[in-house]
């Protein structure tokens, strides 16, 4: 007998056998239940969560007619960075794509204006222009759309499983935005109002349908934000 043949022979079977092992040990997708898994720990500020404080800092600030709080605004934003994505929604003719703005630089002149000119504040948001960082891409990814009143703009999105997901919507001349995230089994994960925010955490990787609304009746803006 010829052991010499048997011994590289018992070892691709060896190998053979873990590997129909390891494949009967994985549990197959029970998409029935919901698509979130046990909170993942961020190991640095979360980039959508930095965006929505921003948002929601200009809203505050224009609310209350406070100009530096536009002003704080825009450094967290800057500090962030985006880039600019085109994901137009699912099977909607939405129209032509707004052109992308510069969101710092119109909350800066936003505080300017809003504080008359007032030479500290205006000192405050050049300072902020001149420290902020030009075409910086960082984690943020921003999407433009518009879209008609009482309409609903849909996009798929995949996220990666035990990875933080994060989604923003916010309307540019409009409080009439609210976003809604579905799991691939139609299962509701997160519904927030303008500025709106979600995060969750997935199980296992797969698509996820998010949903822009529209609850006013006019042409409005808004702004995408997902890591």
């Amino acid at each position: 007998m010829n052991l010499r043949i048997f011994a590289p022979l018992a070892v691709v079977l060896g190998l053979a056998g873990t590997g129909v092992a390891l494949a009967q040990s994985a549990a197959p997708v029970d998409k029935s239940k919901q698509n979130v898994g046990e909170t993942a720990k961020p190991s640095a500020p979360l980039p959508v969560e930095q965006l929505h404080l921003s948002e929601q800092l200009a809203a505050w600030g224009r609310a209350n007619k406070d100009p530096l709080s536009l002003i704080v605004a825009a450094q967290i934003r800057s500090r962030v960075g985006v880039k600019i994505e085109e994901r137009k929604p699912d099977g909607v003719d939405a129209g032509p794509t707004p052109p992308a703005t510069d969101v710092v630089a119109g909350l800066l002149d936003e505080a300017k204006a809003m504080s008359k000119n007032d030479a500290a504040i205006v000192a405050m948001a050049d300072d902020v222009k001149g420290s902020a960082t030009k075409g910086r891409v960082g984690g943020g990814l921003v999407s433009n759309g518009q879209i008609t009143g009482r309409t609903i703009h849909s996009r798929t999105i995949n996220f990666r499983a035990k990875e933080v997901a994060e989604i923003a919507a916010v309307g540019v001349d409009t409080n009439d935005i609210m976003l809604e995230v579905f799991d691939e089994g139609g299962h509701l994960i997160c519904r927030d109002t303008d500025p709106a925010y979600c995060r969750f955490t997935p199980a296992w990787t797969g698509p996820f349908t998010v949903k822009v609304h529209n609850d006013g009746t006019s042409l409005s803006h808004y702004r995408l934000e997902t890591n």
